[in-house]
């Protein structure tokens, strides 16, 4: 085209200007959008990127104009990409699925993202695209969105970061991501050797204890399903159960035996703490528990019911310790071998302090008899 780069920009301006207040079916009109793609195409840098700003606000626009646009470098292309209201859901598709990553991931950010567009990103871009989705904060993610994301991108961490920090992501992606990091983390020491202990204990001790940090901060609707999850996954273990109860997470135990029993929880927290020792043994009954763990879960019980009548707020080590107290003194019933047993429980699933305490007492025990 005639005229400098200057009036080459100027002339992008006119037309611009001009088209937005034409109709499409206009000749005039068609007249002047050959001449914009022309502009667009121009081999002067400045001409294309006032040609695709000045464009950035006009709707509608042509096809070959828009992808003539986007086809350019990314300092022309991207600003257009991120703000034209000219892309319809087909446009915005075409982009998604012929673009680069770079323009995915600008598209990814638009406040007006079509709901199909959002679809195709979760299920067909890299993890940059699904990134920048999950940045959008017009975005709402459904439980297919963030199942389909975990399944993608589990091993991911600039994913896992963004899933992990939202509120409403299932509790079930949780715990598998729980466990799936410990895994790596096993793995990892243990290619490093890092550690001589048995890997296989190490890895259960680390997967439970995310499982039930998992648990703990879990809602009491959601609760339920986590742990009729974690029941048809084969996790909800004794061991899993008797963590809970040495930490003082005893509304999680209480659901566990809900659902064990299938007992409603509410009906259930009553004859656990209120009714006399015919109904909890008919409640462990039906959880068909270890007796080492009913005896253990007792024992906290009897902690928790202590510190619920006074009010108080006990720390997980407190709990522990308090608990050791009862194996100790408040199980008379049962013999020095059983309460050694209790106190191996202790040292293997108890937090810290109460792991100490349990190992220093078998010592002293051992030695008294």
């Amino acid at each position: 085209m005639c005229g400098g780069a200057d009036a080459r920009a100027e002339l992008a301006r006119q037309l611009a200007t001009f088209i937005s207040e034409r109709a499409e079916s206009s000749p005039q009109r068609q007249d002047a959008v050959a001449n914009l793609i022309k502009l667009a195409s121009d081999p002067i840098f400045e001409v294309r990127r006032s040609t695709a700003e000045f464009l950035s606000v006009v709707t509608p626009l042509e096809p070959e104009l828009m992808f003539t646009i986007v086809a350019d470098e990314d300092e022309i292309a991207l600003p257009f990409v991120t703000k034209s209201p000219a892309f319809d859901l087909p446009r915005m598709l075409a982009v998604l699925k012929l673009g680069d990553m770079v323009r995915q991931v600008h598209l990814a950010a638009r406040h007006d993202l079509f709901c199909q567009c959002a679809d195709y990103i979760v299920q067909r871009t890299d993890w940059p695209a699904c990134a920048a989705l999950l940045d959008n904060p017009e975005f709402e993610p459904c439980e297919a969105d963030y199942r389909a994301l975990y399944r993608r991108f589990q091993d991911r961490p600039q994913i896992m970061e963004r899933l992990l920090a939202r509120d409403d992501l299932p509790l079930d992606i949780r715990i598998l991501q729980a466990k799936h990091a410990s895994r790596r983390i096993q793995d990892y020491l243990h290619a490093a050797a890092f550690s001589t202990a048995d890997p296989s204990e190490l890895l259960a001790d680390a997967e439970e204890s995310a499982t039930l940090h998992v648990l703990v901060q879990a809602s009491e609707a959601e609760l339920d399903k986590a742990i009729s999850f974690l029941l048809t996954r084969r996790m909800l273990t004794p061991s899993l159960l008797v963590r809970a109860a040495l930490n003082g997470a005893m509304h999680v135990v209480e659901h566990s035996l809900a659902v064990l029993s299938g007992i409603p929880v509410k009906r259930l927290q009553r004859l656990f703490y209120e009714r006399g020792p015919v109904s909890i043994k008919a409640i462990f009954n039906r959880c068909r528990l270890p007796t080492a763990c009913v005896r253990l879960i007792q024992a906290a019980r009897e902690v928790e019911r202590l510190a619920r009548r006074s009010g108080e707020d006990v720390s997980s080590d407190q709990f522990g310790v308090r608990t050791i107290e009862k194996i100790v003194t408040g199980c008379g019933d049962i013999g020095l071998h059983e309460k050694m047993r209790l106190l191996d429980l202790v040292e293997n699933f108890g937090p810290e302090r109460a792991r100490i305490v349990a190992a220093r007492l078998k010592s002293n025990l051992a030695q008294a008899a």
